[in-house]
């Protein structure tokens, strides 16, 4: 029994170190042709920073749906989900390098070689007088 032990414990770490890698793997990269157009069109930052899924998605949250400002601005340029054509995917990073949020101008930090945007989901920033006003009227209502 006891040299059947090591082997019963190596083959169980083995499965565990496998699972544990391939969870990991499947969260990091952007959609391939995205990523792929998206290097292209803006070497500097493929190289200062690496890109994946959180360029365009909430950082941190695995859901698909929550996207950054950028996000939501390439997903309306797009107009379809899951676009394969690399000149249209790179049409439509051109057609918005132009906006910002509060992050900052988004041409100006893809120049700089940094992501455009690091709000997380995009939703409505915490300081502006209309979320305040929001909150105010949510918390009446309690």
């Amino acid at each position: 029994m006891n040299s059947r032990f090591p082997a019963q414990s190596l083959t169980a770490t083995l499965v565990l170190v496998t699972l544990v890698l391939a969870s990991l793997g499947a969260r990091v990269e952007a959609r391939p042709q995205y990523k792929k157009v998206f290097d292209a069109t803006y070497p500097d930052v493929a190289k200062a920073k690496k890109t994946n899924c959180y360029l365009c998605h909430a950082t941190g949250d695995d859901n698909k749906k929550k996207r950054n400002h950028y996000g939501h601005a390439l997903a309306k340029e797009l107009k379809n989900p899951n676009v394969k054509d690399e000149n249209t995917i790179k049409e439509a990073l051109k057609a918005i390098e132009d906006g910002d949020c509060r992050t900052g101008k988004w041409k100006e930090r893809l120049d700089e070689g940094k992501w455009p945007c690091v709000c997380g989901d995009g939703g409505q920033d915490p300081s502006s007088y209309i979320a305040r006003q929001l909150a105010r009227e949510r918390s009446k209502d309690r």
